[in-house]
């Protein structure tokens, strides 16, 4: 037997808020390092919370029951964050950001950067529970944030495109190595605008002294 709408409604507010919050901490910070520091790492944000049809089909996907407990405790993806810079020196200042918030539980961190998945996908996925304050409670809400660079976003999002595209079958497997080149193109433009970029600091930097 599954839910009912109330209890859905309830476990459905509790993400939403939770998103809300991350949200709102994120451009707070976003307008603290412009205003102290002149620039910010947050080129742009996207949230979402899933359907309650999304998690149903993950329960079945999983074998789970639909309860609450399930829900809650054994699918950590129901809200969602992509958090996207322009070097990738800032996906990790935005992390080392992250991990030093009191609000935040870091629960988990995988870093596809540095090791990355072999389509050549990169990015760093942050588990994390965000500290929601009710009228009678306080809850830890798990939410999954990616952090990435904007050429990691284009090539992820074209891959994910592509992949749908081709779900009812294989991709060719010349596709399949194409991508892969792309994605070893992407790293090195990344890798070519952070010399770039230090390059300009640096010269800021003498120009002062």
């Amino acid at each position: 037997m599954g839910l009912d709408l109330q209890q859905w409604k309830l476990i459905m507010t509790r993400y939403q808020i939770a998103i809300e919050e991350l949200k709102s901490d994120l451009n707070i910070i976003d307008m603290d390092w412009k205003i102290r520091l002149g620039y910010s790492p947050i080129e742009h944000l996207k949230v979402r919370v899933k359907s309650i049809e999304s998690i149903q089909k993950k329960l079945q996907k999983k074998s789970l029951d639909e309860t609450v407990d399930n829900i809650t405790t054994k699918l950590h993806d129901i809200a969602g964050a992509r958090i996207v810079t322009n070097f990738e020196g800032d996906v990790y200042l935005i992390l080392q950001h992250l991990q030093h918030r009191d609000d935040y539980r870091i629960m988990k961190v995988k870093d596809y950067i540095q090791k990355p998945k072999p389509s050549g996908y990169r990015s760093v996925h942050v588990l994390a529970e965000i500290e929601v304050v009710l009228h009678e409670r306080v809850v830890w809400i798990p939410v999954e944030i990616q952090i990435r660079t904007l050429s990691m976003d284009f090539w992820a999002a074209t891959e994910h495109k592509l992949q749908y595209k081709y779900q009812n079958g294989s991709i060719p497997q010349q596709a399949i190595d194409a991508l892969k080149q792309t994605a070893l193109v992407a790293t090195q433009l990344d890798s070519e605008m952070s010399v770039i970029r230090q390059q300009i600091v640096s010269h800021e930097q003498n120009k002062e002294a």
